[in-house]
């Protein structure tokens, strides 16, 4: 069976939406990967497994988003390697090839939730807290460490995790939980939470590393930081979002042949860089992420729906230089596709069965997109 149907639309199938402009050729992505241009893998507790389809892949309780395997964010460095944070499990590399790297550490990822892959000085990093509200027993058991990593490094070259700052850095202590933090390459805010029977309790604060980040020692200790008060409005107004408006001009051209009421919510991540930026376009519409990197840029809608411009790394341009535009297989029914990173001729995205606030069954999607679209592979 053909993998590939080369169709130009007269519409373009975008949840049910009719294109208003004129119309892009779309490939479709057969579910099944009879030629070998993709491979479907499902987290396990300690790995991830190759399937010939997700719904067929061990089933997987529905949880919390933040207790739960999944893929919680995701970028490629300035270098064209691929990172996939995978919370409780590890972070998945990619160096140009199809076959994965797990980066792991049980003593990180057991019991905390991982997120916020951001880049300083090219360098990946991500941060760890518990959820009072989904787990209060792991939250309370663990509490009063001061030492309890908080932002975590990645080394590619040496496959390990390094801890580099703690809850104590941060003097957050007690019942305290930080929940999220931004990092405009410069200075980072984060929001720190106390929940108890009567209340919750919100406090911002902005630091700075006093040292670079990759050469401070994983233990509380004055002079690693600098800490001042910062406020909700500082935190959220990274976090937003802004009207597709202002979306930078490489993202409007790419998504140019959206109709004008199709309604999305955008995750737009620099490649190697710092946290994302947030766009939004009408209302209660489809989710999608996007990364621009400097050879190329990338969009995946939630329903597989994606748009590439620009060249693989050491390929020819793709599609003369047009917009392409293409379906990864559909997902069954509650599930959807999430974050992705390219690396070398290869789409890395992430997916799960989904239910409101819950997460089962999760995995990966790899696309050879050089064997799709060049008919080749190296």
């Amino acid at each position: 069976m053909k993998t590939l149907l080369l169709v130009v639309c007269v519409a373009l199938t975008l949840t049910g939406c009719k294109k208003k402009a004129e119309p892009e050729p779309v490939v479709e992505i057969a579910a099944t990967a009879d030629e070998h241009d993709h491979a479907w893998y499902y987290f396990t507790n300690a790995n991830l497994v190759q399937i010939q389809l997700p719904q067929i892949s061990q089933l997987q309780s529905l949880k919390p988003w933040t207790e739960n395997l999944r893929v919680s964010a995701a970028n490629t460095d300035v270098d064209g390697n691929g990172f996939l944070l995978v919370n409780r499990l590890g972070v998945l590399l990619f160096e140009g090839t199809a076959e994965p790297v797990l980066v792991h550490d049980i003593r990180l990822f057991g019991s905390s939730t991982a997120e916020n892959l951001v880049f300083d000085r090219g360098i990946p990093y991500f941060t760890l807290y518990r959820n009072a509200f989904f787990n209060k027993a792991i939250a309370e058991s663990a509490s009063s460490d001061e030492n309890r990593p908080y932002l975590v490094r990645v080394s590619r070259i040496n496959r390990m995790l390094y801890p580099a700052l703690t809850y104590g850095d941060l003097d957050v202590s007690g019942a305290y939980e930080i929940v999220g933090t931004v990092f405009d390459g410069d200075n980072w805010i984060s929001a720190i939470k106390k929940t108890d029977d009567e209340r919750t309790n919100f406090a911002y604060r902005q630091w700075k590393p006093l040292l670079a980040l990759e050469s401070v020692q994983p233990v509380t200790r004055a002079g690693k930081i600098t800490i001042a008060p910062s406020s909700e409005e500082q935190f959220y107004a990274a976090r937003v979002p802004q009207d597709f408006s202002s979306a930078p001009a490489r993202l409007h051209g790419l998504l140019r042949s959206i109709p004008a009421d199709f309604p999305f919510l955008l995750t737009c991540y620099t490649a190697g860089g710092t946290s994302p930026r947030f766009f939004v376009h009408g209302e209660d519409g489809a989710a999608a992420t996007a990364i621009i990197a400097d050879g190329w840029i990338c969009a995946v809608f939630s329903d597989g729906t994606t748009y590439f411009n620009g060249a693989l790394k050491n390929r020819p341009v793709l599609n003369g230089g047009a917009n392409l535009a293409f379906r990864l297989p559909k997902l069954p029914k509650e599930y959807r596709y999430t974050h992705f990173c390219v690396s070398g001729d290869f789409l890395v995205v992430g997916w799960e069965e989904s239910n409101f606030y819950k997460t089962g069954r999760s995995g990966i999607l790899v696309v050879d997109m050089a064997k799709l679209f060049y008919g080749t592979a190296r």
